[in-house]
C-alpha cells in the first residue's frame, strides 16, 4: 500500500487507530495485509516483504536447506511457494551449489505428482526458487493429525508417488530423500513431491557425472526413511 491509501484508509475507519499496534490489526482485519506481514513491519523488516517480483504473505515451512513463504507474484497475482536460502548459507560455497542443484533438478520435472518448478532468480543476495503452491498438509503431518491411513489409500498414495519418481529417473533424477514430510497431499487427493535439495542428476543411460555433490561412502537422505540391509548382527545404510 502506499502512503496515500494509507491515509485514504484511516481516514475511513470510525475511530482512528492510536498506535502502530492499532493501524496493523486494523489492516489485518480489513485484509490489506496479512498478519506475518504486520509482524515483519513491527520488527523493523518492512523491505523484506518484497521480493524480486513476489510480495511475501506468509512463512508456511522451513527446513535444512531453506524457509518457504506463500507469496504473491505482483503482476500475475498468481499465489507461488517461494524457497528461500537463508543468509547464513549463503556464506557457505558448498550449500550454495546445493540449492543451485536443487533448482536444476525442479527445472526438469514437469509431471502431476511433482512440485512445480516456476523460476528461480537472486535478488540483492538472496537466493530463491520459485515453486507451484499447493494448499494442504505433508503426509507426516496428515497421519500425525488423523492418524494411520487406510490400505486402500496408502496404496493408492504409494502409486502416486512411485508415477512420479519413475517419471524423475527417466530423465535422471534421484530424489534420495523421499519421506511423508517431504510429499504434499492437496485438496483433490493428488500426492506432490517436493524438495530436492539432496537430488542427484545423471544423465540418462550414463554414470553419475558428479553433480550430486556428493563423495563416495557419504550417506544422504533421513536416516528413519533410508533404504537399509540387515544382516547377522548389523545393519547397513545405502550409501549415495
Amino acid at each position: 500500500m502506499s502512503a496515500e491509501e494509507v491515509g485514504v484508509f484511516v481516514a475511513a475507519l470510525k475511530t482512528p487507530p492510536q498506535t502502530g499496534d492499532d493501524l496493523a490489526n486494523e489492516l489485518v482485519q480489513a485484509k490489506k495485509i496479512t498478519r506475518f506481514q504486520a509482524e515483519m513491519i513491527a520488527e523493523g523488516r518492512g523491505q523484506s516483504i518484497i521480493l524480486d517480483r513476489y510480495v511475501i504473505k506468509d512463512k508456511i515451512g522451513a527446513g535444512g536447506m531453506g524457509q518457504v513463504y506463500l507469496a504473491e507474484h505482483q503482476r500475475m497475482e498468481r499465489e507461488v511457494a517461494l524457497k528461500v536460502l537463508p543468509p547464513d548459507l549463503v556464506k557457505n560455497q558448498e550449500s550454495v551449489q546445493r540449492f543451485h542443484q536443487e533448482v536444476k533438478a525442479a527445472a526438469k520435472l514437469s509431471h502431476r505428482n511433482i512440485v512445480t518448478a516456476y523460476d528461480a532468480n537472486e535478488d540483492q543476495g538472496t537466493h530463491f526458487l520459485v515453486m507451484e503452491y499447493v494448499p494442504g498438509k505433508d503426509l507426516s503431518s496428515t497421519v500425525r493429525i488423523n492418524g494411520p491411513l487406510s490400505v486402500e489409500v496408502a496404496l493408492d498414495m504409494i502409486k502416486q508417488v512411485s508415477s512420479g519418481l519413475g517419471y524423475a529417473h527417466q530423465r535422471g533424477i534421484i530424489h534420495r530423500d523421499i519421506k511423508p514430510a517431504n510429499l504434499l497431499l492437496d485438496e483433490e487427493g493428488v500426492v506432490k513431491i517436493l524438495d530436492m535439495g539432496l537430488a542427484r542428476i545423471d544423465s540418462p543411460g550414463e554414470a553419475d557425472d558428479g553433480q550430486g555433490l556428493t563423495g563416495t561412502g557419504m550417506v544422504m537422505g533421513t536416516v528413519d526413511f533410508m533404504a537399509s540391509r540387515t544382516g547377522p548382527g548389523h545393519s547397513q545404510c545405502r550409501r549415495a
